[in-house]
């Protein structure tokens, strides 16, 4: 029997990090400096979290602009 893999809908700033490829100072300088960043959010006290379907449309504007 096969256990289906499912993908987290909000990740850690960590996590985040890692999904789009750069390093945790790197996620927090962009949520200080760049208003189209997806916010973290907190989830309880000391956990915050990013959803992962706004850094994929943050990506994917980002890739637009490249272009």
């Amino acid at each position: 029997m096969t256990v289906p893999t499912v993908a987290p809908a909000a990740m850690a700033p960590k996590q985040a990090a890692a999904y789009c490829g750069f390093s945790v100072p790197t996620f927090w300088r962009l949520q200080r400096n760049d208003a189209s960043f997806p916010r973290a959010f907190k989830v309880s006290p000391g956990r915050c979290a990013v959803l992962r379907a706004e850094l994929d449309t943050w990506l994917a504007a980002k890739r637009g602009g490249a272009q």
